[in-house]
Order: C-alpha cells, then structure tokens, then sequence
C-alpha cells in the first residue's frame, strides 16, 4: 500500500506521516484570513444586463457537481468586469470566500501568490513555482466553495491554473474568447453587447438625473450615440456632467470640437482635470504593462509630495478614470490607450524609476555588493530585508514589463538594473523561465552598453537559471564566457566557483541514477574548478569569499578533508543562517558517505525546522534523501522509503519538479 503526506483537505493544523523520526514542527499560514468577500459593490447608476445576470445564475445552478467557469466576453469598455463583481456581489451568501483577480500580463505564480494571500498566507509561507502554488490553492480550496472572477485573461492555461478545486465553486473569466476552456472545462459563454439605448441612459440618469436629461432629449441621445454603447464612456460623461451646470447640448457641442479623436469623451474629461491630476493620467498612459501601481510610485515620478499625489489620484478616481485597489490604483484599457497618446517622453522616467528603485531595494533584499563595481556611487536602500523582499515580489510584474520597455527603447543601464533587482525574487528557482529571459535582455543590453562587468553579472544570473532549468551545457557555456570577461581577481574567482557548481549539480545527479562513468567525469571537472576557487580566494583574502569557497570544495572532497574545511567555513559563516544550514547539511552527507549512518542522519534531521522557517525547500529535500539512503544502507527499507516520501512531499508541494521525478523514480526502486 502506497501512502502520502499530501493533504488536500482544511484543517487548523495537521500532520500526517508513515513515520517519524525526530521532532514534528507545525508552520500555518500567521496571518489571519482576510474578511470572506473581495469583489467590488456594484456602482449605484448599474443598470441593465439583466439578461447576463440571469445567464450566469443558469450557468452556476445547473453544476452544482462541479466547477462551474463562465466567460464574460465582450470590447474594452462594456462592462465585463462590472457585470461579474455584480454577480458576485449579490451572491456571495452562496460561497464561503469570493476572490476578484486581474491575470493581465502577470506570471500565473503571481496570481497565485495572490490568492494565497487572501488565505492568509505571506510571501515567505508560499513555494515558489507555479506548479507548487497551483496545487496549494487546490489543496486549500478543496473544502471551500469559491466564487472568484478572474479579470483580464489571455489564455486558457492562465484560467487551468487558478481554478478552485470542490464542487460548487464558480469561476468567472473576463476574457475576449472562452478557447480551449469550452473544449476542456464545459465553459459557457455570456457575451455582452455594446448597451442598449436605454441601458445606456439608465447610467446617465443615474449618475445625472432623470429630469436633467428629460429637458434635453436630442443632446441627450446624441450623447448616447457618441458613446457608442460603452460604459466606461457613459460613466465619464455621466461623472462630466454631474459635476458641473452646464447643459448637456453643450458637453456634446465641447465633445464634437473635438473632431475625429478616437477618445473625444476622455480628452474632454482630461482637459477638466487640474494639472496635477493630468500629470497623473499621463502617468498611467506611460506606465509600462498593465499592472496596478502604488501611490508612491506615481508620487516619485511626478516630483509630486505624497499628499499632491493623492489628491491628484483620488480627481482621477472621481472622474471614473482609475480604479482604487486599497492603496493601489489601476486604468481601464480604454482609458489607458487614450492616456497613452499624451504620455509624450515620460515612459522613459517611469521605467527609470523603477531600474534605480528596484536596485536599490534588492541590495537590501539580498546585499550582493556587485551595483557598487558597476556603479560607483550606488547606495542602497533603507527598507529591513523582509519588507524589501515583498516590495519585490508585489512589483516583479511592474519590474518585467519596465525591463522589456527599457530593452526596446534602448535604456540599456535601465535593463541591467531590473534584470539584477530581479534576482532576489527568482533565485531560489521560482521563474526560471522569466530569470531567462531577463537575464539574456540584460546581456543584450551590456554588450550594447560595453558594459563586460555587467555583462558578466547577467551571464551569471542567467547560467543559473539554465541550472534551474537543468539545461546543465548551456549553464557551463554561461559560466566559462563569465570567466573570460572578469576583469578582476574576484570577478574570475567567482566565475571558476559557478563553473564548478555547473559540474558539480549534473555529476552528483548522475552518481544517483547510477550513471557512474558520466559522474566521474563531471566530478573531476567540478573538483579542479573548486580547488582554483579556492586557491584564488586564498590569493584574494577576503574571508567570507574563503569560507564559501571552502563549503563548495567540500561537496567533492574526500569526507575527512570536507570534515576539515566545514569546521573552517563554519567559523566564519557560522552567523549566516542560510549557510549554516548548507554546512550542517554537507557535514551530514559526508558523515553518511564515511560510513558513520547514524551520525549524519542525526546531523540532517536537526536542520530540518530551521531550514523550513528559512524556506530553503531544496535543501530539505537533499537532507531528507540523503537520510533515506542511510537507511537504507541499513537495511532499514521502510524507513528509507518514509523520508523519501516526505521529500516527494516536499518536492511536489513546492514545486521542485525535477526533484520530484527523481525521487519517484527512487521510491519505486526501492
């Protein structure tokens, strides 16, 4: 019989295992859950799509066995999103959480990590992949009947990921075309036409006043006519109107001056504004992608006090030009195109705000002491290193979309600024695919800048990615062409060390799966590029080089002389919790490697907690295998086979595919 400790229910605290050995550690999400509804209240002018709401109530009733998914289709500005929250909103009795989410151009993990939040999990509780935080939130939501909207969508692959799991639940999507979600998942269709007539002046009457509009019933249909059927229209022209006594001939007459403009309603609405709050909505018709932004931001790059920033925020907010997220704020896609044509030059500040911004804060996130070489003068931020981290995460889809603009534009200083500042966020293995893909705009851009120093540094990101990718020839052609570019003792010192990490990873891989002749050889190589490493940090003297390049060494050194060089490496790095637990977890495997079983198992189950709470997932997973081939080798197969199922756990909980399918494949050998 085959047993997991996967749960897939809701509970306070749980714990399941085959066996234990050693102590049983409890880590829930601190935070509590946040209040069970998230969607917005419908406006109070919501006329109208009687109709789809009906359709959707059909849609939801008729599977109750299952998850229902809806798609609300229809063109920018016809009231998709609205139509969804106003659903949800006057049937969120029917569910016991209800989520709105915007997907957007954001990483599907992104969304996830959303999701989780409103669970009441924090950054640092959550796995890193997709994969991983897909599963958590079915896991999570397999008790829960969920109703959520998911805003913006692409693709089919972005809804798969993001779907609850119990039946009952009901998912609605704003997308232009339902795709493969109609073939896979039964998705049903509610399409919303341009308003009618009289739906269109329900808003108006609404937000104006039946009489008002009543004593100019020409101007007022031709006002409808202009809108053309599109809420986001109407409602700026209905918030025109009745913020002001002049008559509607006359906002019409001031609409057609405006000749053929695509927007004549918006760039009424604009030249209304003061000039701060147009400084304000240029700023968004800059602002690259289509991410929300926070308060800070738009104050910074507008050399604007907060207070100014604010208040110019809350003139867009009231003339139904930005949406208020909480603290956060966001433009249509119509509104945006409009704002986009006024933006003049300052998409280039923008993105030059978040390059030196987001670098800044990842030198406190992660101090690497490479901006400084690079860019003398660079100082870094103030944030503590937790609120860094979550500045990064919560701005990684604004950072990747600044990047790719900054590439496109030519900013090429700006590009290998995001691509650094995203490594905090990407080099535990989260977003292999987007550390990639920055990273290689990153070198673009330094070999355009003659920039070999930052060329270096983005090879070096981006070799790591290829090893998280497991793409282990192309991470050793990264390393070997970073070595060829240092310019400095320490720049070829770390070149060699990577090199070595390159060869090490694939060897020690290949040792496992039994591949002896391929291991030999990659471990010799990984060996010869650790001794050089060490050897020119003893030439460079600096003594935490020294202690990492002695820590490395140990991993293909003869047990004893590991033994050696972890007792130094520990005295220097002793004070850093994340090596420490790297050192504890080599003295471990080398103790198992020499023989002495017991004591190496000892070793790696007490780092176990600490590494949880530090979330280096990967490391308790190579403790856990390395424990379950100790005993093993003790005969004990039942408690070989209960640690390496814990790893499995881990693995596939957090989202270390690779890993995963080796143990699999282990597990079924055993």
């Amino acid at each position: 019989m085959s047993s997991s400790n996967y749960f897939d229910g809701q509970a306070d605290k749980v714990f399941q295992a085959g066996n234990v050995y050693g102590d049983v550690h409890f880590h829930g999400p601190e935070r509590p859950a946040l209040p069970s509804s998230q969607v917005a209240a419908p406006p109070e002018h919501y006329r109208n799509n009687e109709n789809q709401l009906a359709a959707l109530t059909r849609i939801h009733d008729e599977a109750p066995d299952r998850v229902a998914i809806a798609g609300i289709t229809g063109g920018p500005g016809s009231g998709r999103t609205t139509l969804g929250e106003t659903w949800l909103f006057h049937h969120q009795d029917a569910f016991q959480h209800v989520f709105s989410v915007r997907v957007g151009n954001r990483p599907p993990a992104d969304v996830l990590a959303e999701l989780l939040s409103m669970l009441g999990y924090r950054p640092d509780e959550m796995p890193a992949s997709v994969e991983a935080r897909a599963a958590m939130w079915r896991a999570q939501t397999a008790e829960l009947r969920i109703g959520l909207l998911i805003d913006d969508v692409v693709s089919a692959a972005e809804v798969r990921a993001l779907l609850p799991a119990r039946a009952g639940s009901f998912v609605l999507v704003i997308c232009a075309d339902l795709g493969m979600l109609r073939a896979r998942h039964s998705a049903r269709e509610v399409k919303l036409e341009p308003l009618s007539g009289k739906a269109a002046l329900g808003i108006l009457a609404a937000l104006v006043g039946e009489e008002r509009l009543a004593a100019e019933p020409e101007h007022r249909d031709e006002l409808i006519r202009i809108c053309a059927g599109s809420a986001a229209e109407l409602n700026v022209a209905g918030t025109i109107l009745a913020e002001s006594n002049r008559s509607v001939e006359r906002l019409v007459a001031r609409i057609r001056a405006k000749g053929a403009l695509a927007s004549p309603v918006f760039d009424v609405a604009y030249e209304r504004l003061s000039e701060q709050a147009q400084a304000a909505y240029r700023f968004f018709g800059a602002h690259p992608g289509d991410g929300d932004v926070r308060l800070e931001t738009v104050a910074d790059v507008l050399c604007l006090d907060e207070f100014d920033a604010e208040d110019a925020l809350q003139k867009l907010v009231n003339a139904r030009l930005v949406d208020d997220l909480g603290g956060r704020f966001r433009m249509s896609e119509l509104a945006r195109t409009h704002a986009a044509t006024l933006a003049d030059g300052l998409s280039a500040s923008v993105v030059e705000y978040y390059a030196k911004q987001s670098l800044a804060i990842a030198e406190n996130a992660l101090p690497r002491r490479w901006a400084v070489k690079v860019w003398p003068g660079f100082t870094a931020g103030s944030l503590s290193a937790e609120d860094a981290r979550a500045w990064l995460f919560a701005e990684q889809t604004n950072l990747l979309a600044a990047a790719e603009t900054a590439l496109l534009d030519g900013a090429h200083e700006d590009v290998i600024k995001l691509a650094l500042a995203l490594w905090p966020v990407c080099k535990d293995g989260g977003y292999p695919v987007e550390l990639a893909a920055v990273s290689q705009d990153a070198v673009q851009a330094a070999q355009a800048a003659s920039m070999p120093l930052a060329e270096g540094l983005a090879r070096t990101q981006l070799g790591f990615a290829r090893m998280q990718r497991r793409e282990w020839s192309a991470a050793q052609e990264e390393f070997a062409k970073v070595a060829e570019l240092a310019a400095s003792p320490e720049e070829h010192a770390s070149a060699v060390e990577s090199l070595g990490l390159a060869c090490f990873e694939p060897g020690l891989l290949a040792r496992q799966q039994g591949r002896s002749e391929g291991a030999a050889r990659l471990l010799e190589q990984a060996e010869a590029h650790l001794r050089r490493s060490l050897e020119l940090a003893e030439e460079i003297r600096d003594k935490r080089r020294l202690a990492l390049a002695r820590m490395h060494l140990a991993k293909v050194a003869a047990p004893g002389e590991a033994a050696v060089l972890l007792d130094r490496a520990e005295q220097e790095l002793g004070k850093e919790p994340d090596n420490l637990v790297k050192i504890r977890l080599w003295r471990g495997r080398k103790l198992i490697e020499a023989g002495s079983f017991e004591d190496g198992a000892a070793e790696l189950a007490e780092l176990d907690s600490v590494a949880e709470r530090l979330g280096m997932h990967r490391e308790r997973i190579a403790a856990l295998r390395s424990r379950a081939e100790a005993a093993l080798a003790r005969g004990f197969r039942d408690q070989a086979k209960a640690h390496a199922q814990d790893a499995l756990s881990i693995a596939q909980l957090r989202g270390f595919t690779a890993e995963a399918a080796d143990l699999l494949i282990w597990i079924d050998q055993l």
